[in-house]
């Protein structure tokens, strides 16, 4: 792995993604999926990540031991992943607990790659805070009867926040409005089949990082096949991000030209003025490297003249 990629995959993440330690746990942490966005990302195709399941005296699942595996260093970690003594005492399925024990193994093979790092080097280690929740034995006392347990919100504000937060992770990971729709129907599709919870405002953070799986599942799919077949399912997938301006009449990118300095500058009673502000140039003698189709569009132009709205 060149120093590049290496420098790409361990940079650290934003602090828009971290996020603060559940109740009786230390440090902060990132969601898995950030993680396996991050792998995506910098080695599509690079890495596999593999696991076995763990399980204890009474054959329940209790964890998952995970092999990544990146394929242009031939490097194997392995990791097990843990399962949360609150998830496993609140009876939820077994695809549940794996669930939760792979998210924490393929998190802890990335941290012996480096990616995350800036997590685990806080004042407290992994090794102190579990020597000080085991040492004090506390002598039985008589307590009331505790209430049911409430599943931990991933916001604790707005219910309407969750389905903001939902919106902003989305865009994080896909910045192609309409690719970024097409998958999430996907994903949505399978989520009601599976009658998960369709209320937004009532997610769980276990429900939030179940649903950006599928998502990114979807995603991580063979790039241009996937978008393939969305687009024979629902139509073609134009890329409208702000780096690749494509032209509305023949759907090329490359030979775009922003007119709207040239314009700012030219002097007034110039023709130069009333040139379009982006045009699809073609090749001429004064544009001998544009294979363009001609097309001229003014900011707030109407029908065929229009400019989509994302470039300006």
């Amino acid at each position: 792995m060149d120093d590049k990629t290496l420098k790409a995959l361990t940079k650290n993440f934003p602090d828009s993604v971290v996020k603060d330690a559940p109740k009786g746990k230390f440090g902060k942490y990132v969601p898995h999926h950030i993680y396996t966005q991050r792998l995506v990302d910098v080695i599509p195709g690079g890495y596999d990540f593999t696991y076995e399941v763990i399980r204890g005296k009474d054959n329940g699942i209790i964890g998952a031991q995970c092999t990544l595996y990146i394929k242009s260093t031939e490097q194997t970690i392995q990791e097990v992943g843990d399962v949360d003594m609150n998830a496993l005492n609140r009876n939820i399925t077994e695809s549940e607990l794996l669930k939760l024990a792979v998210s924490d193994g393929i998190k802890r093979c990335c941290m012996r790659l480096g990616i995350g790092l800036e997590l685990w080097t806080g004042d407290t280690s992994e090794e102190e805070h579990y020597r000080d929740t085991t040492t004090t034995v506390a002598k039985p006392v008589a307590q009331p009867k505790p209430k049911a347990e409430e599943p931990v919100k991933f916001l604790d504000e707005d219910p309407s926040d969750m389905l903001n937060r939902l919106r902003s992770a989305l865009q994080h990971h896909e910045k192609n409005e309409q690719l970024r729709k097409l998958i999430k129907d996907k994903a949505w599709s399978d989520w009601k089949k599976n009658n998960k919870e369709t209320d937004v405002s009532k997610w769980t953070e276990q429900d939030f990082d179940a649903f950006m799986d599928l998502f990114v599942d979807y995603q991580s799919s063979e790039g241009d096949d996937l978008i393939s077949s969305l687009s024979a399912e629902f139509g073609t997938v134009i890329d409208k991000t702000d780096e690749h301006k494509v032209c509305p009449k023949c759907n090329k990118s490359d030979d775009i030209i922003d007119n709207r300095q040239k314009k700012a500058e030219a002097p007034d009673g110039s023709n130069i003025k009333k040139i379009p502000d982006f045009t699809c140039q073609v090749n001429n003698q004064y544009n001998t490297e544009n294979n363009g189709c001609g097309w001229g569009g003014y900011i707030g132009g109407k029908g065929d003249k229009e400019v989509p709205s994302h470039w300006v």
